[in-house]
């Protein structure tokens, strides 16, 4: 792909920031978090929820997703500390075994490379498995933060990590885009006053996206770019 010279036409030229979200939005990591939930389910003899079923539970953290599966198992929440724990250990060990990076991620971040363009990796993931997947799929250099669900006192849908970059290059928020999959997502960037690309993609949790009134709702990171 030739280096595109403009921008959608929502900035006058290119963004001052951009942010993105990364499970459903840069790489599908459903396959491996699915395991490790079922791995921590098993250990509390109850049945594996199944890839598909988990696919719809993720987009709101770690923690969330636990307790959805202990829900779904009908296990008491008392069991929430060992199931959690257990997930993690799992996951740890097999962060990126079967997660894929999705089409023109590679694309997308060269061509804001290429414009000097900061990025901001912001995720409800918890931090210390976002440098892991980066590294497996050799993008880590493009991103100047990594920001997880437990990195500030507030996550996402709170705008407070979007601000937290915002405000360390002193960038206009109007001027500043976050590029996500979800109403999470949706609902973080306009808290903070970003513009907000969505992804049909990923992980939406049953919402219909072109409802929420993001900036641009696409099938392929590179519709950004022309």
């Amino acid at each position: 792909m030739k280096t595109p010279k403009h921008f959608k036409a929502w900035f006058d030229g290119w963004p001052e920031l951009v942010c993105l979200d990364l499970d459903g939005t840069l790489v599908d990591s459903v396959p491996d978090i699915a395991e490790a939930v079922d791995v921590a389910l098993n250990a509390l003899g109850a049945n594996r929820a199944g890839e598909e079923r988990v696919r719809g539970w993720v987009g709101f953290g770690s923690k969330k997703l636990i307790e959805q599966a202990l829900d779904w198992a009908q296990l008491d929440r008392d069991h929430y500390e060992e199931a959690y724990k257990a997930f993690l250990q799992h996951y740890h060990a097999h962060v990126a075994d079967n997660t894929q990076l999705y089409p023109n991620v590679k694309a997308l971040l060269k061509a804001f490379k290429h414009q000097n363009v900061p990025i901001a990796l912001i995720t409800n993931k918890p931090s210390g498995f976002i440098k892991p997947i980066l590294d497996r799929f050799e993008i880590t250099e493009h991103f100047a933060w990594f920001l997880g669900g437990d990195t500030l006192e507030e996550h996402k849908p709170s705008a407070m990590p979007l601000l937290h970059c915002s405000d360390a290059i002193e960038a206009k928020p109007e001027n500043c885009l976050m590029i996500g999959d979800s109403i999470t997502d949706y609902r973080a960037a306009s808290s903070a006053g970003f513009r907000c690309a969505l992804v049909t993609y990923g992980y939406h949790q049953g919402v219909d996206l072109v409802s929420l009134g993001a900036d641009a709702v696409i099938d392929d990171l590179t519709e950004l770019l022309i």
